[in-house]
């Protein structure tokens, strides 16, 4: 009987600790709903990248299609298939990027399909964070409707902005020879993703950034390395502190 008693025992300690085990190990699952502005240079995998080596256990996905707006993500264009995954996986947080110029051109169109996707992946227990986007090159002063406009919707729909843009108009300020765009002016070089990058790790984890590698390595499925940037030490730490300082203004 005591053989019985202490088999039950050492059981149901036995799968305490593998449950626990399993809460430790949950990453935080992070989806991205946008277009080229998110697949630019693999920011999801650069800042899963990052988390890592920070040790912070998070894993960003993505649903994006090049040129791409909330309201085509929401009636399934471009063969997405983005409310189909909100409706079946589990997200603990959800990023919303729309078209760059959205705010510009059509801020109701914004403003409405944030909402639909807020309800949406609310509805899921998700929480929702919006991407700010930055200006084109060419007119650095799109940022003061792009931000107002985001900043606009967040506090109507109580979310977390993520002010990606204010950061690349502070790394302008500070070093206005370092180039965050690609050569269209529009998309992100590999320096503007990584601050973008750095931008997302402090907002989504609430960790600084500073100290972070300068080389940003993961792994393909046979175990080869892949580099998914490489910058020089200088420009990371740079990303690193503005990124910090733009989450400390935005949190104080």
């Amino acid at each position: 009987m005591k053989k019985h008693i202490l088999f039950f025992i050492n059981l149901i300690l036995l799968l305490s600790s593998l449950c626990a085990y399993s809460q430790e190990e949950t990453p935080t699952d992070i989806l991205f709903i946008g277009n080229s502005y998110t697949y630019f240079w693999n920011l999801p995998q650069q800042i899963n990248a990052m988390a890592k080596a920070k040790g912070i256990n998070l894993f960003a996905t993505q649903s994006t299609a090049g040129g791409t707006n909330l309201g085509q993500h929401w009636r399934g264009e471009k063969n997405l298939q983005t409310k189909e995954l909100v409706n079946t996986q589990s997200y603990d947080m959800v990023i919303l990027q729309d078209h760059s110029l959205r705010a510009i051109d059509h801020p109701d169109s914004l403003n409405y399909y944030v909402k639909l996707w807020s309800d949406l992946i609310r509805s899921k227990g998700g929480e929702v964070y919006l991407y700010m986007t930055w200006s084109r090159k060419w007119d650095p002063y799109m940022i003061s409707t792009i931000s107002k406009e985001y900043e606009n919707i967040g506090k109507e729909i109580k979310s977390i902005v993520v002010p990606v843009g204010l950061a690349w108009k502070r790394a302008r300020e500070l070093r206005p020879e370092l180039d965050l765009y690609d050569p269209d002016g529009s998309h992100p070089s590999t320096i503007g993703t990584y601050l973008t990058a750095c931008v997302f790790l402090e907002f989504l984890s609430g960790e600084n950034p500073i100290g972070l590698p300068y080389r940003l390595i993961d792994e393909d499925k046979f175990g080869q390395k892949l580099y998914l940037n490489i910058l020089s030490p200088e420009d990371a730490l740079f990303c690193q502190k503005v990124a910090h300082e733009i989450y400390s203004i935005d949190n104080n």
